[in-house]
C-alpha cells in the first residue's frame, strides 16, 4: 500500500520523522514507545511501564529512570518533527497520536469497515481485508525481550489471525478456493495449531479436487495436536473429514455448514444422499457465512 504512517508497530517498530526514519535508542526506549503506541491515546500506568522495561527486578531509582527515558523520547520525537505528544498524567503516561499516523489504528479502522461491508458488498470487504493485512510486516514487539509487552501484543496478533480467517471465509464464500490455496497453506504453516485455518485449507483443497491432500491436512493436524499438545482435533475438523470421506459434493461444504452440522453431532455428517442440502440451501448457507462475518465485527474483543 502507498499509505505511510509516522508510527509502525505491526512488525518492527519504525518511526518516520520529517526527514526520514528516526533512529531510536536502546531496548528501554523501544519498549516504552511500543507499549505507549499499543495503548495510543490512553494512559498507561507507571507500574505497567516499569514491569515492561525492568520486569521483576527494577532498580531503586526506577521511577526517576523512567522519567529520564520518557524525557529522552520526547526530545527525540520533537527533534525529528514527529506529530505526537507524550503527556504526563498522575497515574502514568499517554502518547497522543492521530489515528491516521499509526498503522495499528489504520488496521483497526480497515477491519471495522470490512466487517461492515461483508454482507452487503463481499467483494469490497475482501479488498478492505487485504488492505488491512498488507499493513503487517511481522509480529508486534518481536525482539524487544519484554514479557509484559508480549502479553499486550498477543491480543493484537490474535486480531490479525481473526482477520485472516474472516478474509479467507469471504473468499471461500465467493468461490475463490483456488485463488487462496497458496495464502492458506502459508498461514497454516505459520500457525499449525489454528484449527480454523486448517479447516479452511481442507475445504479449499477439497473444492479444488485435491481430496487426498485435504485428508492429509487433517491427518497431519491430528498427529501434531496429539504429539505436542495431547489433544484431539476439534469436532468441526472431524466433521469435515467425515464429510470428505463420505463424498459430499464440494458445493455443499462450507465452514458455516460444517459448524452447523458439528453442533448437531457427527451423525449429521454421515447422512445419506437423500438428506443432503439442495441448491437453494447452499445459497442460504453462503449467505449465512457472510452474515456470520458481519456478526463477528461486534463480538467482544
Amino acid at each position: 500500500m502507498s499509505t505511510h504512517h509516522q508510527f509502525s508497530v505491526l512488525g518492527p517498530l519504525v518511526v518516520q520523522g520529517a526527514h526520514g526514519p528516526v533512529r531510536l535508542g536502546g531496548n528501554r526506549q523501544r519498549i516504552l514507545l511500543t507499549l505507549l503506541l499499543l495503548e495510543a491515546n490512553r494512559v498507561v500506568g507507571v507500574g505497567r511501564l516499569i514491569e515492561a522495561i525492568w520486569r521483576e527486578a527494577p532498580p531503586a531509582t526506577v521511577r526517576s529512570q523512567l522519567r529520564i527515558c520518557v524525557s529522552g523520547l520526547r526530545r527525540l520525537l520533537s527533534a525529528a518533527g514527529v506529530a505526537a505528544q507524550i503527556e504526563t498524567h498522575p497515574s502514568g503516561y499517554l502518547i497522543r497520536v492521530p489515528r491516521a499516523h499509526l498503522d495499528l489504528s489504520h488496521f483497526e479502522d480497515l477491519l471495522s469497515r470490512a466487517r461492515a461491508e461483508a454482507r452487503s458488498s463481499p467483494e469490497d470487504a475482501v479488498v478492505l481485508f487485504q488492505q488491512a493485512l498488507q499493513l503487517w510486516q511481522g509480529p508486534v514487539g518481536a525482539g524487544l525481550d519484554s514479557e509484559l509487552l508480549e502479553t499486550v501484543a498477543l491480543k493484537v496478533n490474535e486480531d490479525r489471525l481473526s482477520a485472516i480467517e474472516d478474509h479467507i471465509e469471504l473468499e471461500l464464500a465467493l468461490g475463490r478456493h483456488r485463488q487462496v490455496l497458496g495464502e492458506l497453506t502459508r498461514h497454516v504453516t505459520e500457525n499449525p495449531f489454528q484449527e480454523s485455518l486448517c479447516l479452511q485449507l481442507m475445504l479449499a483443497l477439497y473444492r479444488s479436487g485435491r481430496t487426498a491432500e485435504a485428508l492429509s491436512v487433517y491427518r497431519d493436524t491430528r498427529r501434531r495436536l496429539a504429539r505436542e499438545l495431547g489433544l484431539e482435533p476439534s469436532e468441526k475438523l472431524r466433521v469435515m473429514e467425515r464429510m470428505i470421506l463420505d463424498g459430499r459434493s464440494a458445493g455443499e461444504l462450507s465452514p458455516a455448514f460444517v459448524a452447523a452440522t458439528s453442533m448437531s453431532g457427527l451423525a449429521g455428517a454421515a447422512a445419506g444422499p437423500q438428506d443432503r442440502i439442495g441448491p437453494q440451501d447452499r445459497i442460504a448457507l453462503l449467505e449465512r457465512e457472510i452474515a456470520d462475518l458481519r456478526d463477528a465485527s461486534v463480538r467482544p474483543g
